[in-house]
């Protein structure tokens, strides 16, 4: 009835019954405001929230209960807006009542928070020990072998979420696949003893296979037959798989 956000509630303070009266000009502009600095402020949030969280949001349209009273909390303090704990709880579509209970709660909040930090500087003394990052499981077997201290895999895993500890993924070898692919073959009679260049083309073939990644995650794979006399490339085939068959496709 009354415009975009149906604005009914004025009261004065944070608690109190709704005004019967029509809002005026300034209040109506003054809960746009608060409005679009909430709206900000929850952009800002989700920009901060750790992968899996994000995910769980996509989900979901909604923050969950507690990381929407955090930013109605920060949103009222930062900006300084009276009156409007009602309105950010509808529009966040959480309840009062639970607000409230997570600002009594805020002592039990700092408190975890500060053994949380405590936590992570242990767990970072293992992340780091040996001069390379670990996962979750080393960081456990670490604190109990070398700290004699028990920590459970789950806290281990919060704690890195929640302070961004990130054990980077080993990327595969290429050069160990192509080994592994050919490996039946690689014990043979050694017939040249290293001596390649004999001044005879054709009598010494050399053979390689190598790689090139593109499009982000694809990988081509070269083989080639090489004249070792005269460097020139007698053969060649390319392939996306490193196979058996991209050798003997080379010869044939």
């Amino acid at each position: 009835k009354n415009g975009l956000i149906g604005l009914t509630d004025s009261r004065k303070t944070a608690s109190g019954r709704p005004l019967k009266r029509e809002l005026t000009q300034s209040e109506v502009i003054e809960r746009q405001r608060a409005r679009i600095e909430l709206l900000e402020g929850q952009v800002e949030l989700l920009k901060k929230l750790e992968l899996t969280e994000r995910r769980l949001l996509n989900a979901s349209e909604n923050l969950n209960p507690n990381k929407a009273y955090q930013l109605i909390q920060e949103t009222i303090e930062q900006n300084g807006f009276k009156g409007m704990t009602r309105y950010f709880c509808d529009l966040l579509d959480v309840s009062r009542s639970g607000y409230y209970s997570y600002l009594k709660a805020s002592s039990v909040r700092e408190a975890r928070e500060k053994l949380d930090l405590e936590a992570k500087e242990i767990i970072l003394k293992a992340f780091d020990r040996r001069g390379y990052k670990k996962g979750s499981r080393s960081i456990k077997m670490i604190l109990e072998n070398e700290f004699d201290m028990i920590f459970s895999r789950k806290k281990i895993q919060r704690i890195m979420r929640t302070y961004g500890i990130v054990c980077p993924h080993r990327k595969p070898n290429p050069y160990k696949k192509i080994a592994k692919a050919t490996k039946e073959h690689q014990v043979v009679p050694n017939k040249l003893n290293r001596e390649f260049k004999q001044g005879i083309p054709g009598k010494v073939l050399l053979t390689d296979i190598t790689y090139l990644p593109y499009n982000g995650n694809c990988m081509a794979y070269l083989s080639t037959v090489k004249d070792a006399s005269t460097n020139e490339i007698l053969a060649y085939h390319v392939s996306d798989r490193i196979t058996l068959d991209i050798a003997t496709q080379t010869i044939h």
